[in-house]
């Protein structure tokens, strides 16, 4: 029997040390939740005082991004206006470079002909029309 004894004394002790083990985990354990606790207020603390700025900042940034949306779309025309020269300018190259390309030098001259007649015309003109006038 006696050997029955020891072992629920052998069983004692190493309930005994388990209960002080998990005891001493336990209040570690409460410890660092009161510590965690009171970080939280310290956070809640501080929140309270940056959600009202963080509030205002967003408004601000809100009224910042509708005022450059604003801005944006009146700058629209101006960029298409851009697009709408840049064409033209393209399509006015493209225009001359095929009238470059399908005229001569033979055929720049026949062209001229007429006005370089008609020049030269106008100056005789002009000349005694000059004449006229100092007669009369």
């Amino acid at each position: 029997m006696e050997i029955i004894y020891f072992g629920i004394l052998l069983c004692s002790i190493a309930f005994f040390i388990a209960a002080i083990y998990i005891s001493i985990t336990l209040k570690r354990l409460a410890n660092v939740t009161s510590s965690l606790g009171e970080t939280m207020r310290d956070v809640e603390k501080q929140l309270e005082y940056i959600t009202p700025q963080l509030t205002k900042t967003i408004q601000e940034v809100h009224t910042t991004i509708d005022e450059i949306s604003e801005d944006m779309k009146a700058t629209d025309s101006v960029f298409e206006t851009i697009g709408n020269v840049g064409n033209s300018i393209n399509s006015i190259n493209d225009t001359y470079r095929v009238y470059k390309d399908g005229i001569t030098d033979e055929k720049i001259k026949k062209q001229l002909r007429p006005t370089v007649e008609a020049i030269k015309w106008g100056e005789a003109a002009m000349q005694v029309l000059k004449k006229w006038k100092r007669v009369n």
